[in-house]
């Protein structure tokens, strides 16, 4: 069974996808069965690693202000998304870009997560997803 907006990766190729209708199947690549990504939002053993990490959702923008944004470490996405999961805004980075989106989600009704190509990925607010 899939839900809405998980995402999925390939440990072959390295595809990622993201559910939009939940459904009954599981997400395959390159012939075997696509492992579900987890948050890592977890503070309590890892703070630097999840404050480096952690999408901040500030007004009407999601940002990152610690993460390196080299050619071999940096941010590929962020993404708000509402409480309702009826919204959802993507923005894709390069190595050197400055991590912020503009979004027009409501700043009281947002979760915000990110994805670093090396580390996976993180949610501004957990519950939410």
């Amino acid at each position: 069974m899939t839900n809405k907006l998980e995402l999925y990766k390939c440990n072959i190729c390295g595809n990622v996808i993201e559910v939009l209708i939940s459904g009954d199947g599981h997400p395959v690549c390159c012939g075997e069965e696509m492992v579900r990504i987890e948050p890592k939002n977890d503070s309590l053993n890892s703070p630097d690693l999840t404050e480096k990490h952690s999408p901040i959702p500030d007004g009407d923008v999601v940002r990152m202000d610690n993460h390196p944004m080299e050619d071999n470490h940096y941010i590929m996405f962020v993404q708000a998304i509402s409480k309702d999961k009826n919204e959802i805004m993507t923005k894709y980075f390069y190595p050197s870009d400055k991590v912020e989106m503009l979004t027009c989600i409501d700043k009281n009704d947002i979760t915000a997560r990110s994805y670093c190509n090396i580390h996976g990925l993180f949610v501004s607010n957990k519950e939410n997803l």
